[in-house]
């Protein structure tokens, strides 16, 4: 079986079991503010109800949710996509977007947990975006573009895609992925390291040469902040 074709029916069916879980659950009892973010909410819901979905599945199996009492997880579900005799494990990460935000650049992890899993045997991690708006008191699941779902593979994530200083994948969520073979994927991700790295060293750099000549944060000279701290002084001083 061609790779593409292999990485298309995951994507189909991935998309399918949302999509059906959706169409159960068009609304949730959660007030949205316009303009408020639930994406917590949301993606709880999601990875309950997408574990409960693939319970017994054609496809997926040893589904499961993200560890609980954890602050950083590499996934919010990992599941196995079985195709004839063969078990490939999957991460899914849920991204809820609301239709009344115009823009929206959610982050999508670090690239290190990416490295890591390749590294483990693996390769497929997924991005799973549902949108959403409030309407009364309730939540209610909307397309974007006539979609409920759209799902990608982050090695086919946008090349618009940069990495922040904090060491996170951040793209509009708007941008169209692009197709890439995996190979093509560890090549882009490792510009990609090398880019932010380089954007990084240059602001150092700048920073450092700003200390140099006493500036010490936007603008705000060491003497001034010396000149400042003396005056407090003397105002204890004089109690």
């Amino acid at each position: 079986m061609e790779i593409q074709d292999f990485e298309n029916l995951m994507l189909l069916e991935l998309k399918k079991v949302v999509e059906s879980i959706i169409k159960d659950n068009p609304t949730l009892p959660i007030v949205v503010k316009k303009g408020e973010r639930q994406g917590d909410a949301i993606s709880k819901f999601l990875e309950s109800a997408f574990v409960l979905e693939t319970e017994k599945h054609t496809y997926f199996n040893k589904s499961i949710i993200s560890p609980l009492g954890k602050t950083k997880n590499p996934f919010d579900v990992e599941t196995f996509f079985r195709y004839k005799n063969h078990n490939e494990l999957i991460w899914i990460d849920f991204k809820a977007v609301n239709i009344d935000n115009e823009d929206s650049n959610p982050d999508s992890g670090t690239p290190d947990k990416i490295i890591t899993l390749i590294k483990n045997g693996n390769f497929y991690l997924v991005y799973i975006f549902v949108f959403y708006q409030g309407q009364a008191n309730l939540l209610a699941f909307m397309p974007k573009n006539n979609e409920f779902v759209k799902a990608y593979f982050l090695k086919d994530i946008s090349p618009t895609v940069r990495i922040t200083p904090a060491n996170q994948l951040q793209v509009n969520y708007a941008q169209a992925s692009v197709y890439r073979t995996r190979e093509d994927f560890i090549s882009f991700l490792v510009e990609k390291k090398k880019q932010s790295f380089e954007r990084r060293f240059k602001k150092a750099q700048t920073e450092l040469k700003e200390i140099e000549n006493g500036i010490i944060y936007k603008k705000i000279t060491l003497e001034e902040l010396f000149l400042e701290n003396k005056k407090q002084e003397n105002n204890i001083k004089n109690l």
